[in-house]
């Protein structure tokens, strides 16, 4: 009986082992699969959430204790953007994010064996233990507004290059950062995490124009325009 048993906890080890190795693949799948030009194809995972279900249920059971940095920081950005889309297809069809009561800060899933709101995962789990403000650019939260979603899973491997890059691609969009001829407009996430920003880099046009091809000028004042929280849906594409 002693060895049946033992043999059982190797099995099940085994299989949760396997199963958060795949983690990063299936996510990798999923993002490819549902995403098109920063857009998320919600309609299809109505019709068939069978994918996210899984990596729902992976996200639940990660055992995140003993893995390295880059792996915790890793799976907790794929796991904020996943269990976005996951309440955004729960209440499909809808006109976004804000039209779902307490989507930030009422709704509670699994997290790697902990019930926590979207809130509680991005400010409590993830910034509190990894105070990267190019993360702001990574993680989405289901609104027109929002950086385009990555149609890539973030991995441990390359993650530093996969953050950088997507920072870089995000702050030299046009319609993010709006240079005029006598100002600079930005979105509104530099006012709400403005201390990131200045920590960082001393204020948010050094922070912006470090990754600008056409920088900010000197003589620009900047403000913030008005936040699009009409939902990211595939079907909005002229949007973009």
């Amino acid at each position: 009986m002693k060895i049946l048993i033992t043999s059982a906890l190797l099995l099940f080890s085994s299989g949760l082992l396997a199963q958060q190795k795949d983690f990063f693949s299936d996510a990798q799948a999923f993002f490819e699969g549902y995403i098109s030009s920063g857009l998320i194809h919600y309609d299809s995972l109505k019709n068939n959430p069978v994918p996210l279900d899984g990596l729902v249920r992976q996200i639940g059971n990660y055992r995140i204790a003993g893995k390295t940095l880059d792996e915790q920081k890793a799976f907790y950005t794929n796991a904020y953007n996943l269990l976005v889309i996951k309440q955004i297809v729960e209440n499909y069809p809808t006109e976004g994010p804000m039209t779902i009561s307490g989507f930030f800060n009422q709704k509670t899933y699994r997290v790697a064996g902990r019930n926590v709101t979207l809130d509680e995962l991005e400010k409590e789990i993830l910034f509190a233990a990894f105070p990267d403000p190019r993360l702001h650019f990574v993680l989405v939260c289901a609104a027109i507004g929002c950086p385009p979603i990555a149609d890539y899973a973030y991995v441990p491997d390359s993650l530093e290059a996969q953050i950088e890059a997507k920072t870089r691609e995000v702050l030299n969009i046009s319609w993010y950062v709006r240079i005029y001829k006598d100002r600079t407009l930005v979105s509104k996430v530099f006012d709400w995490y403005l201390p990131d920003f200045v920590n960082d880099a001393g204020s948010v046009k050094a922070f912006i124009n470090k990754y600008r091809v056409i920088q900010i000028p000197d003589n620009h004042d900047i403000a913030t325009y008005d936040y699009d929280w009409s939902l990211n849906d595939s079907k909005n594409a002229f949007r973009y």
